[in-house]
């Protein structure tokens, strides 16, 4: 799927440099990208680009979704990022090819490092695999990876490492059953069933 190590910990990158690039990014997100018409899905794909996001071929975002540090984001071919979405790629997202993610859903990448006493921002990746449809107002959260093919269901809440092939649902998200059209997550073979002889 991908080499970002999902359940990596690190204090958030700052400084000048990173400081001028979020304040230009907020500046052409709140014009440029946000005013957009809703079908220029190449001009914001070449916006997205000149912030150093990697974005694949045909991918498709709504121009009202709110994107954080777009240098790293990774979005994969044939994604579609639906409107009023928040990707905040400040620690690391990396979202698999045909990927759908609806209306109002939020994938977090950063968290508080709650042992200091200024709450500095750790950056915790998160890694959406292929295939997967994370449904309207679902959240993804720090340090998530979910598998290819799986879905997780309206209003969900996803953390952890969770299967692939899977329709997910609760809070915490938990896998309820396979998803139709989607290949089963691999199991382990039952040592019952094999040939004492081989």
């Amino acid at each position: 799927m991908t080499g970002i190590d999902f359940q990596s910990r690190e204090p958030l990158p700052e400084g000048g440099v990173t400081s001028l690039a979020r304040v230009l990014w907020r500046m052409v997100q709140a014009t440029l990208f946000r005013w957009s018409p809703v079908g220029c899905h190449a001009w914001r794909r070449w916006i997205l680009r000149r912030f150093g996001a990697r974005v694949g071929r045909a991918v498709r975002v709504h121009p009202s979704v709110r994107i954080q540090r777009p240098w790293r984001l990774v979005l994969e071919d044939d994604v579609c990022v639906e409107a009023r979405a928040i990707l905040n790629a400040a620690g690391g997202l990396h979202i698999g090819a045909r990927t759908l993610v609806s209306q109002d859903a939020h994938l977090c990448t950063t968290n508080h490092d709650y042992r200091d006493r200024s709450m500095g921002f750790l950056a915790c990746p998160a890694v959406i695999g292929r295939d997967c449809w994370i449904a309207t107002d679902a959240f993804v959260g720090p340090n998530t990876r979910i598998g290819d093919g799986s879905m997780l269901a309206a209003r969900s809440t996803a953390f952890g490492d969770l299967p692939g092939g899977m329709v997910l649902v609760g809070e915490p998200a938990r896998p309820r059953r396979p998803r139709p059209g989607s290949s089963p997550p691999p199991t382990a073979p039952n040592l019952d069933d094999l040939d004492a002889s081989t």
